[in-house]
């Protein structure tokens, strides 16, 4: 049975990656929450369930390989006040617009939108056009001048975009404000001109991030604006828009005796084979027949699957090759039994004297005295 004591380590890491999910969460619902608070948790309530890899079947691997946090909570397809929207470019404070009025040129001039979002006419007086569209301020302007002109025509446009940005922050290489005109600018291209580079070789920008949009929170997955067919998935942005791209946050960790520990990343697509070929086991210290993976259950609280995989026989490389990682999966390789000796005395004879008392024995032998005292 895999040791308990070890979980006591990676207990908080699986609360926090599990409580901490920026944006909407819909369904939440999911786990079987209990009337516990968080901070009265411990090892005892963790569930765990080990699950050896040799034993299932394809059909059986597929659903392991398939099952994972609901992804309908990165899509948008679910929100239509975010891709039903038509973009219009929508006038405020420093903007810089253009009237030319047809048979006089009374009010023929350049006039920027103040804070407050007023032109000011000269015989006219103030005229609001903050938030509106071109066509909506023509109009707007058009009924004001009817008090006091007849059959009034007029052009407007925009010589100078200064109040409508985007924000793109974050995990990308250029944070940047980008400035709206009358094209539209759609998400992936947003992300393009901060340099978002989802697969450099650091691996540090993630693939999920959130959009802040009119004080709600969404989530948003780019693997899915880069690979989905739907159209919907790369939206318009809109006029104060703040798009945060998060770090990657959803790396592998493998450690025990491999060459190379450390972190890497599922987007490559890692069987746990190729992972164990990555990283390099130790084939003189490592225990192949217990490679561990350890995965937290989305559909239970507090419930652990610990896949089990042994590779001592070379044929279940094969089977390894066919399980896929997840995010955040936690992969241990754990030293042979003999290994674990030798190093236990290893670190326990520099610490003692037990052998002190005995070294004159073990460096001379026993000696004898070969003198007799007898009395005369």
């Amino acid at each position: 049975m895999f040791n308990l004591k070890f979980l006591k380590l990676f207990l908080p890491f699986f609360l926090l990656f599990s409580c901490t999910s920026p944006g909407i969460d819909t369904n939440p619902s999911s786990r079987s929450l209990s009337k516990k608070n968080l901070s009265e948790y411990s090892i005892e309530d963790v569930h765990l369930k080990v699950i050896k890899i040799n034993n299932l079947n394809l059909s059986q691997i597929e659903y392991y390989n398939t099952r994972q946090v609901n992804n309908l909570d990165f899509s948008v397809n679910k929100f239509p006040e975010i891709y039903d929207y038509k973009y219009e470019y929508a006038l405020g404070p420093s903007d810089v617009i253009t009237i030319d009025l047809t048979d006089t040129d009374e009010l023929d001039n350049d006039y920027t939108i103040g804070p407050n979002g007023n032109i000011e006419l000269p015989f006219v007086d103030k005229v609001n056009l903050g938030n509106q569209s071109l066509n909506q301020a023509k109009i707007k302007l058009l009924n004001h001048l009817n008090n006091f002109y007849k059959n009034p025509e007029l052009q407007i446009e925009i010589k100078e975009y200064n109040s409508s940005k985007i924000y793109v922050l974050g995990s990308v290489k250029n944070q940047l404000a980008i400035n709206l005109n009358q094209k539209p600018i759609r998400l992936i291209d947003a992300a393009i001109q901060a340099e978002y580079t989802p697969n450099s070789r650091t691996k540090k920008n993630g693939s999920t991030g959130v959009l802040r949009r009119e004080n709600k929170v969404y989530k948003i997955n780019f693997n899915n604006v880069i690979k989905s067919e739907d159209a919907k998935e790369n939206f318009f942005l809109k006029k104060n828009d703040v798009l945060f791209i998060d770090n990657n946050s959803e790396s592998l960790h493998i450690f025990g005796e491999v060459s190379k520990p450390g972190i890497y990343f599922p987007n490559d697509d890692y069987s746990i084979t190729e992972l164990i070929s990555e990283s390099g086991i130790n084939k003189l210290t490592a225990n192949a027949k217990k490679v561990y993976i350890i995965r937290e259950s989305f559909t239970e609280f507090l419930k652990i699957n610990i896949f089990q995989l042994d590779i001592n026989n070379p044929v279940n490389l094969i089977v390894g090759k066919k399980f896929l990682l997840k995010p955040k999966d936690i992969i241990f390789i754990p030293p042979a039994p003999i290994v674990k000796w030798n190093r236990t005395i290893s670190l326990l004879i520099p610490q003692t004297d037990l052998f002190n008392s005995y070294n004159p024995i073990i460096q001379n032998g026993v000696k004898f005295s070969t003198t007799s005292n007898t009395t005369d």
